[in-house]
């Protein structure tokens, strides 16, 4: 056995004397000078476009896990924002809100949003757990919770199914503090079937990660948001939707949103219909006329 591993050894030697140290030298030099053409590349490519480095993995990450987002919605008991823009949001959502209209709530946390948006008939409510959380039914009685339909975002399907939103019935979406964490082609796919799930003439208002504001970068950087922008954003609207971007707010740093409508006007008869079919089934003892022709 020694003698084996000493003939092996010395082949090795012999081979590694008989190697042209001139040839690996001019390798050596090559490799050394591409490495600094790459280095200079990435320099001015910096200098260039800061986010793009930070952009390149926004097709592959993963979303976080269910459990990250019940323990990173347990840290957050109001919205983090300026009481300027919390005035703006609050003030917003009531005027949108609407007894004729259902809303879909994307991302609904720990539903602090829903003080605000209380005379909408129904809301189709989705996250990453499949209960609503305790700081509704604490605040609201059983009468009231009977309007929500909320239902637990499915892993199969990359915490992005919306199937369980009937397709032309939202009249108006909202989502605040849960986009940022999706992958831009998860965004993708919301979207898509979001279109299908709103009315003529709905809108909607969404929070989204910006790249383009400082300390949402360093939040990207940090892995705690997903990759997006302004233009990126903007773009999905176009590809994914019909819907006509209103507004496009970037004042606020991790408070960038988006407002939208979907194109056409929404049709108030057959949305008496719909209230009077929902609340006959729902809320059978309540009794109401038909609505006139």
């Amino acid at each position: 056995m020694k003698e084996d591993i000493k003939v092996k050894f010395n082949e090795l030697i012999k081979d590694l004397q008989s190697a042209d140290m001139q040839k690996i030298g001019a390798l050596e030099t090559e490799l050394q000078g591409m490495v600094e053409k790459t280095k200079e590349a990435l320099d001015i490519l910096r200098a260039i476009n800061p986010n793009y480095l930070v952009a390149q993995h926004m097709k592959s990450a993963n979303t976080k896990s269910a459990e990250w987002h019940e323990l990173n919605l347990k840290s957050k008991i109001e919205p983090l924002m300026p009481p300027k823009l919390m005035t703006e949001l609050k003030t917003l959502l009531q005027n949108e809100s609407n007894v004729l209209l259902s809303a879909l709530v994307l991302g609904l946390g720990n539903g602090y949003w829903i003080e605000y948006m209380k005379a909408f008939e129904q809301y189709h409510s989705v996250d990453f757990y499949p209960h609503l959380p305790n700081e509704l039914t604490e605040r609201y009685q059983p009468k009231f919770l009977a309007h929500f339909i909320h239902v637990m975002l499915d892993p199969n399907f990359q915490y992005t199914n919306l199937d369980m939103v009937p397709n032309d019935e939202v009249g108006y979406m909202f989502s605040w503090d849960f986009l940022p964490y999706f992958t831009i082609p998860q965004i993708e796919m919301f979207f898509r079937q979001i279109n299908d799930k709103m009315i003529k003439g709905s809108k909607g208002l969404f929070h989204f990660a910006n790249a383009d504001n400082k300390q949402d970068l360093e939040l990207i950087k940090q892995g705690y948001y997903q990759y997006c922008d302004q233009e990126t954003i903007t773009k999905i609207i176009f590809d994914c939707t019909n819907f006509d971007i209103e507004q496009v707010n970037v004042d606020n740093d991790c408070c960038s949103y988006l407002k939208f409508k979907k194109p056409g006007e929404i049709n108030w008869k057959t949305q008496e219909w719909w209230r009077y079919n929902l609340l006959t089934k729902r809320d059978p003892e309540v009794k109401m006329d038909k609505p006139k022709d």
